[in-house]
């Protein structure tokens, strides 16, 4: 798919074609009859295209004027057509600048981004992710169901890190629109399941290698979706009553899964991937606990490593006695200054 400046370009041609047409037109025909016209021996070929563009462009330097009544009835009406050259073109210019602002503020130009995180839908849960995404640093790409909503979302970052357009989730005009085959991750939250599930679909076929979240209402869609290749299939109501559950006889369990889920409260689980020259490569679960409290303040609570199926497994409070290999990630829990120390003592950007 063509960049964004590229259709944009694109359009502006398709535009303005017709009026280039038109101006190369009168000034060949200008020429030819103006070295007819003028009769003179001095005016040569290159000479009356010469006087042409310059009584076109207005320029009007003065040092080939036309001599004889015929010459001159032409150059009064080059000068008439040019004025209608002149506004045609300032109309085509001011529409097409115009309809360009309107079409990028509402995302219809599409997005050039690279690496990013789309989040498909902008219901209440949609709204959630995207917050939570720009609080981590992500870049973020947004479809939205309504214009109206665009302007809104706009609003929450600036435009390197965030685009926002509107459409139907499972269109795949929109999902080019917003660079789905070049994005890390998908996020896949409108309020009805069954657009959610023709969305995953489509996501699928045009990211194969991109990671894709659904939020469902129902829980029994996860196995289905699963089976469809969606990475990971949440249920925020399932997941809300397990939190009000533990609430009701638990409440600080509760407040402490709210805090480490919210990167911008008081404490942050973090996930980072070891490679090959990272601090706690190779080491044990209890060497490596010991040095990353030590060093950041941070707790080692978890691990990822991929099982026989090729898929991460993840592990909290793993044996203390595995040791860490690259290509295997950690989960860390601390507050927010002491996971910000904990990124730069480790070199590497969080996520997977």
């Amino acid at each position: 798919m063509p960049g964004r400046r590229t259709r944009y370009f694109r359009d502006v041609l398709a535009r303005i074609w017709k009026f280039l047409l038109l101006f190369f037109g009168v000034w060949v025909l200008a020429a030819v009859l103006f070295y007819f016209l003028d009769g003179r021996p001095g005016v040569t070929p290159f000479n009356a295209f010469y006087w042409s563009i310059v009584t076109i462009s207005t320029l009007g330097y003065g040092d080939i004027v036309p001599e004889t009544v015929p010459a001159k009835l032409l150059t009064i009406g080059t000068l008439f057509v040019q004025i209608f050259l002149l506004g045609y073109l300032i109309s085509v210019i001011t529409t097409t600048v115009s309809e360009e602002s309107s079409r990028r503020a509402l995302g219809t130009l599409g997005t050039d981004m690279k690496d990013h995180i789309v989040v498909l839908g902008y219901s209440d849960v949609g709204r959630a992710a995207v917050r939570e995404l720009l609080v981590q640093g992500q870049t973020v790409a947004v479809v939205t169901e309504t214009a109206d909503e665009v302007a809104n979302v706009r609003t929450l970052g600036p435009e390197s890190r965030v685009f926002a357009t509107y459409g139907s989730p499972g269109d795949k005009d929109i999902l080019e629109r917003v660079n789905i085959g070049q994005a890390h991750s998908i996020v896949i939250c409108t309020a009805d399941d069954a657009a959610n599930m023709i969305a995953a679909l489509n996501v699928r076929s045009l990211a194969p290698q991109a990671r894709i979240v659904v939020s469902v209402a129902r829980p029994g869609l996860r196995d289905t979706l699963r089976s469809a290749g969606v990475t990971y299939v949440a249920s925020p109501s399932d997941m809300g009553g397990r939190l009000c559950a533990e609430a009701a006889f638990e409440p600080d369990v509760a407040i402490a899964m709210e805090e480490i889920t919210a990167a911008d409260l008081k404490a942050d689980m973090q996930e980072y991937l070891l490679g090959a020259s990272t601090p706690v490569s190779r080491q044990t679960v209890g060497e490596a606990e010991t040095l990353v409290r030590r060093s950041t303040g941070c707790l080692l609570v978890g691990l990822a490593h991929r099982g026989p199926s090729g898929e991460y497994e993840t592990t909290v409070n793993p044996p203390v006695d595995y040791r860490l290999q690259p290509g295997d990630a950690i989960l860390v829990l601390g507050t927010i200054e002491n996971t910000k120390r904990f990124r730069n003592w480790f070199g590497v950007d969080q996520g997977r």
